[in-house]
């Protein structure tokens, strides 16, 4: 199955290739599908309605959850959950939430995931219902995998908007699945917890730079302003490109 990585690094090689035959025009289609992300539009097209049978108490919790957080489509939260599942950064754990006779009712979260995403989870032999129920409760933090009396999400704070070169945020914009500012967080309270060097994110000379809107929790903004020598965006970015494993200088 081609993935968007070795798609990615195709596309990447025959860029190369093309230039070392004097191909220079060819090659710049190519690099421009690489800026832009083009790849992902053979995934992109929504697909039907498909319906998640969780735990009344978890839909619940996943959708006040990503209120709190600003994620504004659960959808796009589950294709990376298909993404991720294909790629083997995880698997469905037993459900045992599904057994019969257990007292809470149960209800449908509906969403309308990548047709083709879906076709490949499908194609694994799991159903693509159990891995986007697993992996939501994963994120949220609910059902099986809700750890003591979650803490509830952080306030959204004002909106930051730090450049970045286009191929970069686009990559973030794919891997955050909508949680960006909340991984922001995660880096901040780790690097106030000593627990992440930041490195000031260092962009090619001629990149082309975009604005990245976020929006960290602004009382853990001003913690690290006043902790540290970069700037907390500076900080935030350097979190995410290590988060996502991103190179500063991806084309």
């Amino acid at each position: 199955m081609t993935t968007d990585r070795n798609l990615r690094a195709g596309l990447t090689a025959a860029s190369a290739r093309l230039k070392e035959v004097n191909s220079p025009e060819l090659a710049s289609y190519v690099d421009t599908a690489l800026a832009l992300g083009a790849f992902r539009i053979r995934e992109s097209g929504t697909g039907d309605s498909l319906s998640i049978r969780l735990p009344e108490s978890a839909r619940d919790a996943i959708e006040d959850a990503a209120d709190d957080m600003g994620v504004t489509s659960l959808s796009t939260v589950v294709d990376e959950g298909f993404r991720r599942f294909l790629a083997g950064e995880f698997t469905v754990e037993g459900r045992t939430y599904e057994r019969r006779g257990t007292a809470e009712k149960k209800v449908n979260l509906n969403v309308r995931p990548a047709a083709l995403l879906r076709e490949q989870v499908l194609e694994t032999g799991t159903s693509p219902m159990h891995v986007a129920a697993d992996y939501l409760m994963r994120i949220f933090e609910t059902g099986p995998y809700k750890v003591g009396d979650r803490a509830q999400a952080l306030e959204p704070g004002n909106d930051r908007n730090p450049t970045v070169p286009l191929p970069v945020r686009e990559q973030i914009r794919a891997a955050s699945a909508g949680l960006a500012s909340v991984h922001i967080e995660e880096g901040f309270q780790k690097f106030l917890d000593g627990e992440f060097a930041p490195v000031a994110p260092v962009w090619p000379a001629d990149a082309d730079l975009v604005p990245l809107r976020v929006r960290p929790n602004n009382a853990l903004f001003d913690q690290v302003a006043a902790a540290s020598d970069l700037r907390p965006m500076q900080v935030g970015i350097a979190y995410l490109l290590h988060k996502y494993d991103i190179d500063p200088a991806a084309e």
